[in-house]
């Protein structure tokens, strides 16, 4: 996958070695560090690696991971022990245990395993406290045969516990396509509104020097200083155009900063950075059907790892409410064997085997649960089935919204080419004396607004294409763009 990346973004020009040069770069010159060209890679990387919200969502898998470590604890073996005396009564008898239990899971069974040792006078009844004078080593087995046999809380909450991982790394996948996906439409937001700076810019400079120059005609007395007013609005119409859209570029870089992290994780100014030289054609996938898409779609997006997960979990619960409605039955296997001296009927080693049951008259709390789990597994498939919907739907527009798009790129890109050179003519007739500063102000906001009309068609196609990607859910591992559009 890492691979795949690598060649989308050497391909696309947004890796950093791409086909995107800056200006310096283009006449043969090294960019200053000042100068650098800011990639949609460079945003998305950081985002990734440094942005607190991510970071935060990864600590739902740390939690995830103690969760499990907590769960395989119930497994944990435990050392247990008691002792007896007694101070009045006649008896002098003394006695005293310590035993090892490892609970295990294959079938729930337990084995015990340990040495006890009494001596002294014991009555009758408390026989068994009696041992040799070297005590009783033994073990024991014990396996449930009904309830808590084939599935028990111990072992659910481990498996709940795995399915708890996939779940917190639904999140973080989840997470991750959110912050890329709001990333890359402010990088191109921020993008396009650098590049109409450029053009309010531009058009300010031409009707600064045409103002100089009609200053002079009219110092002169080639033109009526009526002329010389006429242009001096449009300066400060355009001035108007350019602060506007100044602004519109400080408010993109303040967003754009939220992306764009040190090391450190806090926010970093873009300002000093230069944008693409023009926002190229996004890599547009489009020869997949509704159908195929939405069956990528269901491979990659990450909510249904989430509802695979909880339905994982649920079924655990509802297994295990299942297995405890059954009655109690468990084997139980102990030996044992006297050390040192003492009575002779104890010097045989003893082996034990008998069975324990134990049946509920009332099971309404283990049917409530059962009923609990199934109302939840169902609300579960319910949930399912509207995202199989609603994502048959974000398709379906994600794809028409990329074909409109496409059509505006090409259409924009007409008009700004015929708008330039009404342009252009219309300044020659200007000069010829054939037409008049009217006319020629308004062929250049023309062709100006038309320009930021191309802007605005390029920044929604890739707005589009990002939007399409994560649809698909794959847009952390593809994104970018091919060259730029002619």
């Amino acid at each position: 996958m890492i691979k795949r990346l690598m060649m989308v973004l050497l391909v696309s020009g947004v890796w950093p070695c791409g086909a995107v040069m800056s200006e310096g770069a283009e006449n043969g010159k090294e960019a200053a560090p000042s100068e650098k060209i800011l990639r949609l890679n460079d945003i998305i990387s950081t985002t990734l690696e440094h942005h607190p919200a991510l970071k935060g969502e990864r600590q739902e898998r740390a939690a995830a991971d103690a969760d499990l470590l907590s769960a395989r604890g119930a497994f944990d073996p435990s050392i247990k022990g008691d002792a007896l005396s007694y101070v009045t009564g006649g008896y002098t008898g003394n006695y005293g245990s310590a035993y090892v239990e490892q609970p295990l899971e294959f079938y729930g069974s337990k084995v015990v395993a340990g040495y006890r040792l009494g001596g002294g006078v014991f009555p009758t009844y408390d026989n068994y406290y009696e041992t040799n004078s070297g005590g009783e080593v033994g073990a024991g087995l014990e396996v449930p045969l009904l309830r808590d046999g084939p599935i028990d809380r111990r072992r659910t909450n481990i498996s709940k516990s795995v399915a708890g991982q996939d779940l917190a790394d639904s999140q973080v996948e989840q997470r991750k396509i959110e912050l890329t996906r709001a990333a890359a439409l402010t990088y191109w937001d921020w993008t396009a509104a650098r590049s109409k700076v450029r053009v309010y810019r531009k058009l300010l400079q031409v009707a600064d020097e045409r103002d100089r120059q009609i200053s002079e005609r009219v110092r002169r007395g080639d033109l009526p200083d009526f002329d010389r007013v006429d242009n001096q609005r449009a300066v400060l119409q355009r001035r108007s155009q350019l602060l506007a859209a100044e602004r519109a570029v400080s408010n993109a870089e303040y967003n754009l900063s939220l992306f764009y992290r040190g090391s450190d994780g806090r926010p970093r100014s873009v300002e000093r950075f230069r944008e693409l030289a023009r926002i190229p054609l996004p890599l547009h996938m489009s020869d997949l059907s509704v159908e195929g898409a939405i069956e990528e779609a269901m491979q990659g997006r990450p909510e249904f790892k989430n509802i695979n997960a909880q339905t994982k979990q649920n079924e655990l619960e509802l297994q295990l409410a299942k297995n405890q409605i059954l009655p109690r039955l468990d084997a139980r296997v102990f030996s044992g064997n006297d050390l040192g001296s003492g009575e002779s009927r104890r010097e045989e080693p003893e082996v034990k085997g008998g069975l324990r049951i134990e049946i509920p008259l009332a099971t309404r709390t283990q049917q409530g649960r059962i009923d609990f789990y199934e109302a939840k597994q169902r609300k579960i498939e319910f949930s399912e089935q509207f995202l199989k919907e609603r994502i048959r739907t974000d398709i379906q527009d994600a794809q028409n919204a990329l074909e409109i798009a496409r059509g505006r790129v090409q259409v924009t890109t007409k008009e700004v080419l015929a708008a330039r050179e009404l342009a252009k003519g219309e300044s020659k007739r200007f000069e010829l004396g054939d037409s008049n500063l009217i006319f020629v102000n308004l062929r250049e906001q023309n062709a100006a607004d038309a320009e930021v009309r191309e802007i605005e068609a390029l920044q929604d196609y890739q707005k589009a294409f990002v939007m399409y990607e994560a649809t698909m859910g794959r847009i952390h591992q593809t994104h970018g763009a091919t060259t730029p559009a002619p």
